[in-house]
């Protein structure tokens, strides 16, 4: 091993890219403690992901509350007079690109915006902002009665001027999440096995892991609760994107 370097910088740039712990394994004993670690987390995801399906078939199975059985939890999907307060649309921005890399210091890539748009309901417990489509927004005016319908306590479908707008309940965003940290514990899990070295050559494939984690996690939830065909088609072009990109880099880097 190189004589360990002087100065402040040098430090910084021995322990990142020179030291031991950073070109040689882990020990075996830590090796073996991420491994379980690993294994435990993707079994706990698992169970919490078989848990959230089947909260979520329970819901799209249950009829409409009727009568006196409008009360929540009672294995059916309330129904709930609203009222729209108010209404909002407002950008959410991007940006993109290198800072200072045009004329006077421009952005370089630019910045990219999208709208989105919102109603207050007034309903039973309070007034709550939702999302809404375009077309919804541009018909529903203040006073408009709307009809919210609730499952577990979460607003799963909002009615308005004959538009419908549903909302994915509590237990698929725990599905899309669990899948998320299931994929990337099995990666921690897999690096560990074969050989857990620390290396800068990790690091842009590590952030594209992400990005893999997050296509394969869309695609879990469209395979178990089903989605638009255009939906389906623009997941599988992100995911099949960021496996090519991942894959592209490491090998450039290996």
């Amino acid at each position: 091993m190189r004589a360990q370097p002087n100065g402040d910088d040098s430090w910084v740039k021995y322990w990142l890219y020179d030291s031991m712990w950073h070109r040689g394994r882990l020990p075996w004993w830590l090796r073996g403690l991420i491994v379980l670690a690993a294994g435990w987390g993707v079994l706990l995801c698992v169970q919490q992901i078989v848990d959230g399906y089947e909260t979520t078939m329970e819901y799209r199975a249950a009829p409409l509350c009727q009568g006196g059985e409008e009360h929540q939890g009672e294995g059916c999907v309330r129904r709930s007079a609203g009222t729209v307060l108010d209404r909002r649309m407002y950008l959410k921005c991007t940006s993109h690109g290198t800072s200072g890399g045009g004329a006077n210091g421009a952005d370089a890539g630019g910045t990219t915006c999208t709208r989105s748009y919102e109603l207050q309901v007034q309903r039973p417990g309070g007034a709550t902002w939702l999302d809404v489509g375009d077309e919804t927004f541009d018909d529903a005016r203040k006073g408009d009665r709307t009809e919210v319908r609730q499952w577990q306590g979460d607003v799963v479908e909002l009615r308005v001027r004959g538009h419908v707008e549903p909302y994915a309940t509590a237990s698929q965003w725990t599905v899309s999440s669990r899948l998320v940290l299931g994929f990337l514990s099995l990666a921690c899990g897999i690096w560990a096995v074969l050989g857990g070295r620390f290396s800068s050559r990790l690091g842009i494939p590590a952030v594209g892991l992400l990005f893999v984690a997050v296509g394969i996690s869309m695609l879990g939830s469209l395979a178990m609760f089903g989605g638009h065909p255009v939906v389906w088609l623009l997941t599988a072009v992100w995911t099949g994107g960021s496996v090519f990109w991942t894959a592209q880099m490491w090998r450039e880097r290996w």
